[in-house]
């Protein structure tokens, strides 16, 4: 299964999410610092399109939906260990549910806080694919964890889709 973690700069956002942005990105620690998001990459189209799943507070929580990814603006891992038909049936089995901003939020601290049915985007996409205690990661910790398993495919993944 491939992740593809968010690397945008958010300029279009309102001023409150702009602020929680900012904030993912000062406590962050590492290479990935930058990245706000992470998404599971359920399915992709002929068309360019993928279909990803994670938990949005933009979006009301955990759902899946059909996109296609802007190339300046994520990373995308392939993880062949991670299986997507599992992380399929975790999304059906988990669409709806709400978003944990206080558990994301927690990911800053050194404590944990895993408040049943509420995910926030990489605790969702960890949980998925079998990860053991993904809501103690943050988006930076998660990226390194999925390259540490994977192999970054930005280039193949985005090239494939031009033509």
């Amino acid at each position: 299964m491939k992740c593809a973690c968010y690397i945008g700069d958010h300029a279009k956002d309102d001023i409150l999410t702009r602020i929680g942005w900012a904030g993912t990105r000062i406590v962050q620690k590492g290479s990935f610092q930058r990245v706000t998001h992470v998404e599971a990459i359920l399915e992709e189209h002929e068309d360019g399109s993928v279909t990803i799943g994670s938990a949005s507070l933009r979006d009301g929580g955990v759902r899946v939906k059909t996109v296609k990814l802007n190339p300046d603006h994520w990373i995308i891992i392939d993880v062949p260990s991670w299986d997507a038909q599992q992380a399929q049936r975790w999304f059906a089995d988990h669409a709806g549910e709400a978003y944990d901003w206080r558990g994301a939020f927690v990911t800053w601290l050194p404590a944990t806080w895993d408040r049943e049915k509420q995910w926030f985007c990489n605790e969702a996409v960890g949980a998925s694919v079998g990860a053991v205690d993904p809501d103690i990661h943050g988006p930076s910790q998660f990226t390194s964890m999925a390259l540490s398993f994977g192999r970054d495919v930005t280039r193949e993944f985005f090239t494939a889709r031009e033509q």
